[in-house]
């Protein structure tokens, strides 16, 4: 088992990053998809990391405690499940799918994506931010989208190494950002946003009730990921996944590598 720092523990992000790096190693030795997520997302916390130092945010500390804090809840998700403790709804749907075959290494990628963005992204943001001031937080929450965007060109042509013609994601479901088009990271911020303006106006003892009820329908949307409603996207994944090439450890290996 992995020795992930404990809960509710503030850590820089380089340390977020070396528990990263941890849960990386261990899926690359066990040939496992639960590095898929961790690989791509280790990428973006390093890049967010090179803007807080560059002191590109309003507030970079306050942005650092946000990253570390939102870090931790999939590190405290990936260890609770581990041990065998309960997580939320949306974790537990995308760590039991790591089981599963017949999934492409995308949709592994946007499983984790969807609980960590749409449900974490939101708590995240009501952890950190000054109660009596909550939209001071907003240009910078929405800074990150320009980030994660530019870094989705990227991701598009690792994730076609994966596969034996060149491009093959492009020629079967179009550009990873609109291709699977239930999942937008602009969208989900978008609702993670509002998420975080309700946590704000609720009063405390209504906050479980709001993130379980979040956490339902989020879990919801993971099914949809695994099994599509539409027959079109379900043939040509499984299309997908009879083409995709290398090991699983590979894979995770591209997906993490600097270039």
């Amino acid at each position: 088992m992995l020795s992930i720092r404990g809960s509710g523990m503030s850590q820089p992000i380089d340390e977020v990053i070396s528990d990263l790096d941890e849960i990386i190693k261990n899926s690359i030795s066990k040939g496992s998809p639960a590095g898929y997520f961790p690989a791509l997302y280790r990428r973006v916390t390093e890049t967010v990391g090179h803007y807080i130092a560059s002191g590109k945010f309003e507030d970079n500390a306050r942005m650092e405690a946000f990253d570390v804090i939102f870090a931790q809840r999939y590190l405290d998700a990936y260890r609770d499940y581990e041990s065998g403790k309960g997580v939320t709804r949306s974790w537990q749907t995308a760590f039991e799918e790591e089981q599963n075959n017949s999934l492409i290494a995308l949709q592994h990628l946007l499983l984790g994506m969807n609980a960590h963005i749409s449900l974490d992204l939101g708590i995240a943001a009501a952890a950190v931010v000054n109660r009596s001031d909550p939209m001071s937080l907003k240009n910078d929450f929405f800074s990150i989208n320009e980030i994660l965007e530019s870094m989705i060109n990227d991701t598009q042509t690792r994730l076609t190494r994966f596969f034996g013609p060149l491009g093959i994601i492009d020629q079967l479901l179009g550009s990873v950002d609109d291709s699977l088009s239930m999942f937008s990271i602009r969208y989900a911020r978008d609702k993670a946003w509002t998420q975080f303006l309700e946590l704000m106006l609720a009063g405390p003892g209504q906050h479980e009730a709001l993130i379980q009820a979040r956490d339902i329908r989020v879990a919801g949307f993971s099914r949809h990921l695994v099994h599509p409603p539409s027959m079109k996207i379900r043939i040509l994944l499984r299309l997908v996944r009879l083409l995709e090439k290398g090991s699983i450890s590979g894979r995770i290996k591209i997906l993490q590598e600097s270039h």
